[in-house]
């Protein structure tokens, strides 16, 4: 029984320490978490479609994949930078699109 007493103390103490009152016996049951401002329904729609998101995520691969290649096409293992940035601004493309969608944005 004495863990029960030293829970009840560092319970105490940490409600002290925060400025709340101190209640000797905690209750069985517990209350519900005011609702704040913050909820799923009430957030303010950015107005941008996940259509517009995965071209610009397109664009942005496919201009990274392509520099990076083009710059390193002296490797033997470095494929066409064209090929290479057209397949990563593809892949991205269509993984921001689903992403896009599942999230509801």
């Amino acid at each position: 029984m004495s863990q029960n007493d030293d829970i009840e103390k560092l319970l105490r103490d940490v409600d002290a320490s925060l400025g709340q009152p101190t209640t000797s016996k905690p209750s069985g049951s517990v209350s519900p978490r005011p609702r704040g401002d913050v909820s799923p329904n009430s957030a303010t729609p950015t107005g941008v479609g996940p259509l517009p998101k995965a071209v610009i995520a397109a664009v942005v691969c496919g201009t990274v994949v392509f520099t990076a290649t083009l710059f390193l096409q002296w490797l033997p293992l470095v494929d066409n930078p064209i090929s290479s940035g057209l397949g990563a601004a593809v892949g991205a493309f269509f993984t921001a699109l689903v992403l896009g969608r599942r999230s509801g944005n």
